[in-house]
């Protein structure tokens, strides 16, 4: 690549952010078409302050305050624009995140130039113009690593990237501030430098290290070669800032653990255990950077705590290998200060999330820790010296195996069903996957699959609510009234208050024509004043149920003023019409519902429904037939194709829709009856009586399925 050496020193420039441009989008080519998941609903789609600024009925300013549960407001602030802009689309936000991650490969590339920029002393002239290459391939080395997969494509941690932005920004500005001679450039850069890390912090509380960061970076680079007595009052200074500054922590601290208990109230982990434990997390953080196999990277990782110094046996000698490792990098700092502030920025980043109580391992939390670490690494590899061409083409060969890596990390998360099934396999004794693949499931009318994730979900954590209101809906679902109530009451014993448990007692009340139970309950779950789009459609479900539609219309108003333009509304505002009788009106709202959504198949189902009543079966069986063109794996929209084929005479379409329709889902005792009475009607009594004995199986309290099977000469 001689020829590229006759290229102007900015082409050169260029061309390296065209590259790292280039290869990252590569990498995280599938991203877009990655969906919603885990918390990216309750911080995007079901958040009321970001959505009704989104849409344009709130001003941007309504989420600048912070507030105890939402302090990082400049996050919020970019979802919200990205709703504003481009609608809530996940399309959008992975893009917005891919090009954030673009700058901040861009940034790092600056900062490695920077930084051995400073370290020119050690770089003989000819070599500078050398620079490029290195620092692209360290940059490179970051970005393309299959551990970032999650802070960049897992659509709520753009708060990570961000912190990475505004860090790296940060850190950049200081160096080439404190290269600047005019001092009042200088100061002003300084201070952007500060002003930047202030921002950021309303994006994560990473910056909180920021100020440790730049006395260490200060440490490192400058004044390195003075005697003491000329580096007094640099010391002096830094101790008075690091006084002032764990003083600070102090008063913050408090606040911040404030708001992580209040969001994770269920998980408590010891001080002690956190600290015991933390050379071990240490250094399987630095595993996973080294050694990124995919059967090692989770979207919800498992990792236990040491109990004691011996517990596991791994504890103590993780401690020494730290002890060692701090030493060395002590040792290092005036020989080696690249690699000496690399390690320790490493270990100061990742100390805050690791020591707070929350769940221990995530990987996204490598994402700024490692900036620095990997790309000085990468850039030292590929220095100029001896054996250049050999080193370099090792690491070409192992950064194309990166991107290979997050390639196919990215293509997992473009389908939600594989994600979870992936992460169950990594973490079969974690609650979150479990819940994560029970919702998938339900989303493909999975019943009996999603029942068992739910319930495997709620053993391993008895306090999540939503996993076991899941299970009580499901259990109503297939007749199982004594198991929902059960499971309702439970809840309720836990934590009579909370709001699942109180919707779980409504729902099991209404199911068994209990109305006025079920008000009582339903009604001490609005006083609470709920605000999750999902909670407040389920109340009004719920309402629906016991006959009291004025009541469910209060809460669809209240869903249409948080969340205007919200997918489901207009599902809502149909099922109440379709509940009131009001055909017509219903399969407007529906119709309006496909306007915001042409693939949303249960409003296709529920718009075909809308017809069958008004007696338009041809014009319903198209509906039907889209859907199962939309989805085919759908089983319910099988089951409205049998019904209406049965209604219009076409008896073998009718059976061939019902088989198809038990066979993707077994525990759709609905199918099973339709094709009783079927088999019934063709006169064929003991496949009547077959198909019915599994509807008796899946709903035994349903009496229409037992004068079926007595018609069919079952027993």
């Amino acid at each position: 690549m001689s020829w590229i050496t006759r290229f102007s020193p900015r082409l050169k420039l260029g061309l390296a952010l065209v590259f790292l441009a280039g290869f990252n989008t590569a990498a995280y080519w599938p991203s877009p078409r990655a969906p919603f998941v885990f918390d990216d609903y309750f911080n995007i789609l079901e958040n009321a302050d970001v959505w009704r600024v989104g849409m344009g009925q709130a001003s941007f300013l309504e989420l600048a305050r912070p507030t105890l549960q939402s302090r990082r407001t400049l996050a919020a602030i970019t979802f919200a624009l990205n709703l504003r802009c481009f609608g809530p689309s996940p399309f959008s936000f992975h893009l917005g995140n891919l090009i954030l991650h673009v700058f901040n490969s861009w940034l790092l590339f600056f900062l490695l130039l920077a930084l051995w920029g400073q370290h020119s002393d050690a770089v003989p002239n000819e070599t500078r113009q050398t620079l490029l290459l290195p620092a692209l391939l360290g940059s490179l080395l970051w970005s393309l690593h299959p551990v970032l997969v999650p802070a960049v494509t897992y659509i709520v941690q753009r708060v990570t990237s961000l912190a990475g932005f505004f860090y790296l920004a940060s850190l950049l500005l200081w160096l080439r501030g404190r290269r600047m001679e005019r001092r009042f450039v200088q100061r002003g850069i300084l201070f952007l430098a500060l002003l930047l890390g202030g921002i950021g912090f309303f994006a994560k509380e990473i910056l909180i290290t920021l100020p440790v960061v730049l006395l260490l970076l200060e440490f490192c680079f400058f004044g390195q070669g003075q005697p003491l007595r000329h580096r007094r009052v640099f010391l002096a200074s830094s101790a008075a800032v690091l006084i002032g500054y764990a003083l600070f922590l102090l008063l913050l601290m408090p606040l911040l653990l404030t708001e992580i208990t209040a969001s994770v109230p269920h998980f408590q982990v010891s001080v002690e255990e956190r600290l015991i434990s933390l050379p071990r997390l240490i250094w399987h953080y630095l595993s996973l950077l080294a050694f990124p196999a995919l059967s090692r990277l989770s979207l919800d990782p498992e990792w236990t705590f040491s109990k004691n110094l011996w517990r596991p046996w791994t504890t103590t000698p993780a401690w020494l290998a730290l002890a060692a490792l701090l030493a060395v990098s002590r040792l290092g700092l005036r020989r080696w200060p690249l690699f000496a502030f690399a390690v320790l920025f490493f270990l100061i980043t990742l100390l805050p999330e690791t020591l707070l109580p929350l769940d221990p391992v995530f990987e996204h939390r490598l994402y700024v820790p490692s900036t620095v670490l990997l790309g000085v690494c990468g850039a030292a590899w590929a220095w100029p010296g001896a054996r250049q061409r050999t080193r370099r083409s090792w690491l070409a060969v192992a950064l194309a195996f990166l991107a290979i890596l997050t390639f196919s990390r990215n293509q997992l998360w473009t389908n939600e069903l594989s994600l979870w099934r992936d992460a169950v396999e990594k973490s079969p004794r974690k609650a979150h996957p479990w819940a994560g693949l029970a919702q998938a499931n339900l989303q493909r009318n999975q019943i009996q699959t999603a029942l068992q994730a739910y319930r495997q979900a709620a053993k391993l954590d008895p306090n999540d609510f939503l996993a076991g209101f899941n299970v009580t809906l499901l259990y109503l679902e297939l007749g199982n009234h004594r198991q929902a109530l059960l499971l309702a009451e439970r809840m309720y014993h836990l934590k009579p208050e909370n709001p699942f448990a109180l919707l779980a007692l409504g729902s099991v009340a209404g199911a068994a024509g209990d109305a006025d139970h079920a008000l009582e309950w339903y009604s001490r779950l609005r006083k609470k004043k709920p605000a999750e789009p999902n909670m407040l459609g389920r109340l009004a479900c719920g309402l629906l149920d016991i006959n009291r539609p004025d009541l469910a219309e209060e809460v669809a108003e209240k869903i249409f003023q948080l969340f205007p333009g919200r997918a489901g509304n207009y599902l809502l505002l149909g099922n109440i019409r379709f509940y009131q009788g009001r055909w017509s009106e219903a399969a407007n709202a529906y119709a309006k519902e496909l306007e915001l959504d042409p693939h949303f198949v249960s409003a296709i189902n529920n718009l075909g429904m809308a017809y069958v009543k008004q007696g338009r079966l041809e014009l319903a069986l198209n509906w039907f037939e889209q859907a199962v063109a939309e989805d085919p794996s759908q089983a319910i929209s099988h089951e409205n194709l049998c019904e209406t084929f049965y209604d219009l005479g076409r008896l073998d379409r009718a059976q061939a829709s019902c088989l198809t329709a038990v066979r993707l889902d077994p525990s759709l005792y609905l199918g099973w009856k339709k094709l009783g009475e079927i088999y019934l009607r063709e006169g064929r009594r003991e496949a009547a009586v077959q198909a019915l004995e599994q509807a008796k199986k899946l709903a035994p309290d349903d009496p229409e399925v037992k004068e079926l099977w007595e018609q069919a000469g079952g027993g």
